[in-house]
């Protein structure tokens, strides 16, 4: 069944590759978000359909250049400007690093690489979202996403699969980028918003209703990845949702929902916490109740030892040993911190505008539009689900992490069309000027007889 609709989708992507190439970016996107080949690993077997999906989308948008059909402007947002700008950074610090390569779960040659492929394809997706009869079907896509891996973690836990637990945690897919829960549960916070959301968007009383049913299950997805980062996260994104939606009924189940998932599914959290603390207790009083602090700590430090480049891409642990030796031996723990000192802090301020630049879109949207039309619809959910995003990244490493670029991409697509649609709005709103007749053009002091 799988396979069936892979190459379905495939299929459909290339017939419709002339008339539809949003069909091909969005088999593309979903391809990128969920990953799918760690999934249904079976399914696929040697078929890289990334590569395939990415081509085709490829095709799509050389044959729309050569049309004409293509609206440059989009790449004047900043979000662009950024992604092309970290882009060259990491290049540039990767090639003048003082540091060796070092492989620590990926390479700092992969990272590059990685991100320069992001780079390549945000470019080729961005302006094949150019109608907004096509822009909903993104937003469709990441409620598929998130309640597929809600599904995927309940599924495990309900049929006592433990092999997929870590010490009582549910992992992410094996082999996958997101094999660490933590990564997991912010794909499914990235995406929650979407789901609240689309319990307002969509007019159909039994989808609404089933779309309020799933929010629980992803909480207690949620709770199975036992990530208190994650948590706090879907936590800022209840809170968007209920400052958006004026629904005192809808906010107290929203919150009540959410308090009482912590309180009777929240051992495991609770369970973790103290075992630190008893952990911190029990040895040196010289060991941090929280490693985290002390990541973070060494990553200011970098910074201020390489301001300009950083260490190098994916070089944070092998600087920190050389650096400061006995001091941490983790990650940065930070996505800020991972992005200024791996490759400077130009590319952190960068990586920080990226909220301000997709803010500013956001509040231009929400003014502009209908309520609960289909661009607030995608504008409210891309701005929840950038806000559980940088939440998640408070504690994570999430420079590589394929939903934040895309609903940076999603934000950027939804302004330019919104803001297309209401000028042509305006234009036919406006009265024709009067027509002038015929005859000698009456000048101030003429009598006109």
């Amino acid at each position: 069944m799988v396979k069936l609709a892979l190459y379905l989708s495939l299929i459909a992507s290339f017939l419709m590759l002339f008339r539809a190439p949003w069909i091909a970016a969005l088999v593309y996107s979903i391809v990128s978000v969920m990953q799918p080949q760690y999934i249904w690993f079976w399914a696929f077997e040697d078929f890289s359909v990334f590569k395939f999906s990415a081509v085709i989308t490829i095709v799509a948008w050389m044959w729309h250049a050569v049309q004409g059909n293509i609206h440059w402007e989009v790449y004047k947002s900043g979000q662009f400007k950024g992604v092309v700008l970290l882009a060259i950074i990491f290049h540039l610090s990767n090639a003048l690093t003082p540091f060796e390569s070092y492989f620590s779960l990926v390479s700092g040659d992969l990272v590059v690489s990685t991100f320069t492929t992001i780079t390549i394809m945000y470019f080729i997706v961005l302006p094949l979202i150019n109608q907004e009869t096509t822009i909903k079907f993104f937003g469709f896509m990441y409620i598929f996403v998130t309640v597929y891996y809600a599904y995927w973690a309940n599924d495990h836990y309900l049929s006592a699969n433990w092999s997929q637990f870590n010490q009582g945690r549910l992992m992410g897919p094996a082999l996958s980028p997101y094999t660490d829960g933590n990564v997991t549960s912010i794909v499914l916070t990235s995406g929650l918003g979407f789901v609240m959301f689309g319990a307002r968007y969509f007019p159909n009383k039994w989808l609404k209703y089933g779309l309020l049913f799933t929010i629980p299950f992803i909480w207690h997805a949620l709770i199975l990845f036992a990530s208190r980062g994650a948590l706090l996260s879907a936590a800022a994104v209840t809170l968007f949702f209920a400052m958006q939606v004026k629904s005192k009924s809808l906010n107290v189940l929203m919150g009540v929902g959410f308090v009482a998932m912590l309180v009777y599914q929240g051992g495991m959290l609770t369970q973790r916490t103290t075992n630190t603390v008893e952990q911190a207790q029990t040895e040196s009083e010289d060991k941090p109740l929280n490693p985290r602090l002390v990541s973070w700590s060494v990553g200011i430090d970098i910074v201020q030892e390489y301001p300009l480049l950083g260490a190098g891409p994916q070089r944070f642990q092998y600087a920190s040993r050389l650096l400061f030796p006995g001091k941490s031996p983790h990650v940065a723990h930070n996505t800020f911190l991972n992005f200024a000192a791996n490759t400077g802090i130009f590319a952190g301020i960068i990586y920080l505008t990226f909220f301000w630049v997709s803010w500013k879109q956001f509040k231009f949207v929400r003014k502009r539009v209908k309520p609960n039309s289909t661009f607030d619809y995608i504008n409210m959910s891309c701005m929840a689900g950038l806000i559980g995003y940088f939440t998640g990244a408070l504690f994570l490493d999430l420079i590589i992490f394929e939903p934040f670029y895309f609903l940076l991409l999603l934000i950027t697509a939804n302004y330019y069309l919104a803001k297309r649609s209401t000028s042509e709005d305006i234009l036919q709103q406006e009265p024709e000027p009067p027509k002038r007749m015929p005859g000698r053009a009456h000048r101030p002091g003429n009598v006109v007889a």
